[in-house]
């Protein structure tokens, strides 16, 4: 659910900064994904849900539901994270670890998953939480895992707390 075909387009819809086109998928049968970005900071397109079949007054009650509802907003994000962890290898968390800082900052962020998306509804305290109930030494990980989970939290709790002001 990573690669978009523009020539399947089936509708586009622009709420504030927020686009949203739903596509034609092949592997659902006559279903279709729905695809996000964020039109001010000129991201690419990520998938934001299926849905079985195509029915555009779905579509668009479920957007008018994400743009409306931080708490779907915040229950996807949750969703999303989990799919990213699943993915995070302890492998991964080595490698950052042996990264210059500058190289660690972006890597921080891919980490914690952030884009400009969802950076305004980001629990960092949760995403770092649930991190290391999967990379703690007690449970199996080990202590370059949570230095770098707890190094890249306080970079990016920094970084959060200067641009507010």
């Amino acid at each position: 659910m990573s690669t978009r075909d523009t020539s399947q387009v089936l509708t586009s819809v622009m709420v504030d900064e927020f686009e949203f086109q739903a596509t034609w998928s092949m592997p659902c049968g006559q279903g279709c994904i729905l695809w996000i970005r964020d039109s001010s900071q000129a991201t690419a397109f990520k998938p934001l849900g299926r849905f079985s079949r195509f029915d555009k007054r779905q579509v668009l009650e479920f957007i008018t539901r994400y743009v409306t509802s931080s708490e779907l907003r915040e229950e996807i994000s949750k969703k999303r994270f989990q799919m990213h962890l699943d993915s995070l290898s302890p492998n991964m968390l080595a490698e950052i670890d042996s990264l210059n800082f500058k190289d660690k900052q972006i890597a921080f962020r891919n980490l914690f998953n952030l884009d400009s998306l969802v950076d305004q509804y980001v629990d960092l305290r949760w995403k770092r939480r649930i991190m290391a109930k999967k990379f703690h030494p007690d449970r199996g990980g080990s202590t370059i895992s949570m230095t770098v989970i707890n190094e890249g939290y306080e970079y990016l709790s920094e970084d959060f707390s200067v641009k507010k002001k």
